[in-house]
């Protein structure tokens, strides 16, 4: 009778340990990231039955209950929605990391960010988020060809990201104008007065687009093209001049040349090859010159067509200073800053680490996890060649929530609570038995 009073003893303290571990669980239902615990209880020691150790353990007697750890359910939670575009949750596998003013690192799923008042991505608690800089822009202003792609680099060299309430790009000259379409080689006639019969009159076409000089001014820049006359029966030539000039038509430089075209209205030469932008040469490509070895080349920019038309298309490069509008994050953890210029620059990209054993991961609480020598050192998932990459997605204006399912919380804490007063009630079994075996000597 006396085990069985340390018997309900020791499962009041069990089961109460399971009820704080349930009633915390219930706690951190609406707690973005965070993650359930699972209690687990052990025996404390057995008594051996037999005095021959060669018999089976089932003819042992527990002595008792004990708490022996919590499980951590690392399963997905689900995710809402918010208004925030730092607010980020991981579709998959893996974990953000975060540093805190120390430089201790952290591990979480709660994504819930913000810019703090340096213009560094954050968390709740103020701890920096990491992830690999493009290093394009330094003092608010983006540097010279900056970089436009971002490769990850090692885990260990993940730094904080820094996102510039101003930053500003600087204007880049048109380097290279591109144009496509159909100039119509259709023979057109007209009576001349002079020789009194119809006579074949030359086809105009112009194009018109813009380009940008060293100081980010955009200035007009208009291609007229005229057609040779006669037309040959093996092709068409035409006059190409280029005029460029300022916002209020004063002139700024012109060039002159011709392109010619084969039978079948692809383009075989061209000397009209560039214009004068205010000390700055920019290309004109009216597109590759034709060969029959190389597909699609001599028709991938001007042809020239009989009664044939195709839309017309100008593109080109270069652009005024802009200063920064918004930020974005795409799906890949890419920070994208887009100017009042139309123009787009990724900085940085938010890392995703992934662990060897996240079970073994050390809870410093329910959303904030650090590396155990259990969980191994947080990795990043290469290719062939030892090139990082993602293995999972990022939603922005996403946060994941508690993936506690608090039906089932619910139901372990009065699974839990019975146990309690089973245990109490054994207590009190016991401590009868005792009183009526003492009451049997009197």
């Amino acid at each position: 009778m006396n085990s069985s009073f340390f018997n309900g003893v020791s499962g009041i303290k069990t089961q109460q340990f399971g009820i704080d571990v349930w009633a915390d669980n219930i706690t951190g239902v609406n707690t973005p990231g965070y993650k359930a615990s699972t209690p687990e209880f052990s025996t404390i020691f057995t008594q051996q039955l037999s005095n021959s150790y060669l018999n089976p353990t089932f003819s042992d007697k527990g002595l008792g209950s004990r708490a022996q750890a919590t499980a951590v359910d690392f399963q997905q939670g689900n995710t809402v929605s918010t208004e925030s575009v730092y607010d980020l949750a991981i579709n998959g596998s893996g974990w953000f990391g975060v540093v805190d003013p120390t430089g201790d690192k952290y591990y979480t799923r709660a994504g819930a960010f913000n810019r703090d008042a340096a213009g560094f991505l954050v968390d709740a608690e103020g701890n920096y988020v990491t992830g690999t800089s493009a290093n394009n822009f330094t003092n608010g202003v983006v540097i010279e060809n900056p970089n436009t792609s971002i490769a990850f680099s090692a885990p260990s060299e993940q730094t904080k990201i820094e996102i510039p309430d101003q930053l500003t790009i600087p204007p880049a000259a048109t380097t290279e104008v591109k144009f496509s379409g159909s100039l119509n080689s259709e023979i057109n006639t007209a009576f001349s007065a002079e020789t009194g019969q119809q006579e074949e009159v030359a086809n105009v076409e112009v194009y018109r687009s813009s380009i940008f000089d060293a100081e980010g001014n955009e200035n007009p820049l208009r291609i007229t093209l005229t057609k040779v006359v006669p037309q040959g029966n093996a092709g068409t030539v035409w006059n190409a001049k280029a005029v460029l000039t300022d916002n209020e038509s004063n002139p700024i430089s012109e060039q002159e040349g011709q392109i010619s075209f084969n039978e079948r209205g692809a383009i075989i030469a061209n000397t009209l090859t560039s214009i004068d932008n205010n000390g700055v040469q920019t290309a004109l490509n009216f597109g590759s010159f034709y060969n029959a070895n190389e597909p699609n080349s001599g028709f991938d920019g001007l042809v020239s067509l009989n009664g044939f038309e195709s839309e017309r298309i100008t593109t080109k490069d270069g652009h005024a200073k802009g200063d920064v509008l918004e930020y974005g994050i795409d799906s890949e953890g890419t920070i994208i800053a887009s100017f009042d210029n139309g123009q787009t620059l990724p900085i940085s990209k938010v890392a995703i680490y992934n662990f060897q054993n996240e079970k073994g991961l050390q809870a410093a609480n329910p959303v904030y996890f650090t590396e155990s020598a259990n969980s191994g050192q947080a990795t990043f998932y290469s290719d062939a060649e030892g090139n990082y990459f993602q293995n999972a997605t990022i939603s922005s204006n996403k946060l994941e929530m508690s993936n506690i399912n608090l039906s089932t919380a619910l139901t372990e804490l009065l699974v839990m609570q019975k146990a309690f007063d089973a245990s109490a009630r054994s207590i009190t079994t016991s401590d009868e038995l005792i009183q009526n075996a003492i009451n049997m000597k009197q």
